[in-house]
């Protein structure tokens, strides 16, 4: 099938994404697909990850009357085209239509001519009643390995016996490497590609540009868990596909803030109290696109890194800290200014940057010896507070894995915050925004829009 064919079958100019639910039974598989039409994508497909296909057609049945108008595709785990065609022409000449069928392994053979087991599924496939849409499995995880140099060639067979030439990882949640997916771009050709397992919303822009479908499950789970979609996650990656289908390249071109780092152009100027903060960066929280885009870029060094917890300081890091808790699936504690705790507390005192002395306090305990511990603050200066956060946590026998800011300046304590830890920052190190977080003045201060930073 034409990738323009393709695209336009599902209105769209970017990857479609369909989410994949492994199926429990049919109550846990109509609540995921509730999921999938609250967060407005086009359609699902389902898998039998547990049981065999006669217990799975009763399931597709119930799902079918529930969702009559959604695009629904299914996989029979472990069966190829020979079996599931003449299952599939069978429900549908009973009313239970199925859009799309997808297959782990669609029998292609790089090694062979002619391609035998793949011209008699097209056969099978051609005689039944059948009219869906067949997604191929090729070099797919862990079915017969194909040698690398050999992929262009296994997609260029691929794309004569399917509608949909479909690659993956090595295994299910591990991403397919990128010059394995350049590879089946340049053998299937304009034909459509679909790109499963292994995609979610931190590292999709990697592979938009090559792929016409995404078939995502554990990317877009909750946290640990392989049965049930998680809508925050979902509406992320669709988001995402969205604005590449709209041509939209999350930056913004000005002389004074890199591209990368176009979302900080909605931190606000303090136009009040010379004594106060000298930005505002919450006025970038409200906008969506922004708001994730930080996450983005915070989460990004820890999703490899074991957290245990994370841990906002008091109060501006418990937006931020609070928010990444949820992408890293952790828990989430407080580092509270002192006097604010009920219950028993360890403190120290700091100098803050206004060279005040201040007080901060932590539970106690926390948490268990050798918790891994991910420090979060809005916006590290003098290192004052973030030392003392520092210093609770590891009173207590927590292991500080990582901080993260929107932006550490390069003062003598935030450079050896960075000698010492993992840490991730919005601006930069080394970057023109960072000279100027350093002087304490933004270039674009000086044409700062309120009305554009408004949602």
């Amino acid at each position: 099938m034409h990738q323009g064919e393709f695209r336009k079958y599902f209105k769209t100019m970017g990857p479609v994404v369909l989410p994949v639910i492994h199926v429990l039974d049919a109550p846990q598989a109509k609540r995921n697909l509730a999921t999938v039409i609250e967060c407005g994508a086009p359609g699902a497909f389902l898998i039998n990850h547990d049981f065999d296909v006669a217990q799975f057609l009763p399931i597709i049945e119930e799902c079918r009357s529930r969702c009559p108008d959604l695009w629904l595709g299914v996989n029979f785990l472990g069966v190829s085209g020979e079996t599931a065609f003449p299952i599939l022409s069978t429900l549908q000449e009973k009313g239970t239509g199925v859009d799309a069928y997808w297959a782990d392994d669609a029998r292609i053979d790089e090694r062979l001519e002619p391609q035998a087991e793949a011209e008699s599924i097209a056969k099978i496939r051609e005689s039944g009643a059948w009219d869906g849409l067949y997604f191929g499995g090729t070099a797919f995880k862990k079915q017969r390995a194909v040698e690398p140099g050999k992929y262009c060639e296994s997609a260029s067979i691929a794309a004569k016996y399917m509608d949909v030439v479909t690659t993956s990882g090595v295994a299910t949640g591990h991403p397919a490497a990128i010059q394995k997916i350049l590879d089946f771009r340049q053998g299937a050709g304009r034909n459509a590609l679909a790109i499963a397992s292994g995609i979610s919303p931190d590292n999709a822009g990697e592979y938009m540009a090559h792929a016409d479908a995404f078939l995502v499950a554990t990317g877009i789970n909750y946290a640990g868990d392989f049965y049930n979609l998680d809508p925050r996650r979902l509406r992320r990656l669709l988001q995402k596909t969205r604005q590449f289908a709209a041509g939209l390249s999350e930056s913004v071109e000005t002389d004074s803030v890199p591209d990368r780092d176009w979302y900080l152009r909605y931190m606000a100027p303090n136009v009040k109290d010379p004594k106060m903060a000298w930005l505002d960066p919450s006025s970038a929280y409200v906008n969506a696109r922004a708001f994730h885009a930080m996450l983005d870029a915070l989460c990004q060094p820890f999703h490899s890194t074991p957290v245990d917890v994370v841990a906002g300081i008091d109060a501006a890091g418990y937006v931020l800290g609070a928010a990444m808790a949820e992408r890293l699936g952790t828990g989430f504690l407080t580092v509270r200014k002192a006097g604010k705790l009920p219950v028993p507390a360890d403190q120290v005192s700091f100098v803050n940057y206004t060279q005040r002395t201040q007080h901060m306090e932590l539970r106690q305990p926390a948490f268990r010896k050798g918790a891994r511990v991910l420090l979060v603050d809005q916006w590290v200066e003098t290192g004052g507070t973030m030392g003392a956060a520092i210093e609770l946590v590891e009173r207590q026998d927590g292991e500080v894995v990582g901080i993260a800011a929107i932006c550490i300046e390069e003062t003598p304590a935030g450079k050896k915050l960075r000698e010492r830890y993992r840490c991730a920052t919005c601006v930069a190190p080394g970057s023109e925004l960072q000279r100027q977080c350093n002087a304490k003045s933004l270039d674009y201060f000086k044409d700062f829009d309120w009305d554009a930073i408004l949602p």
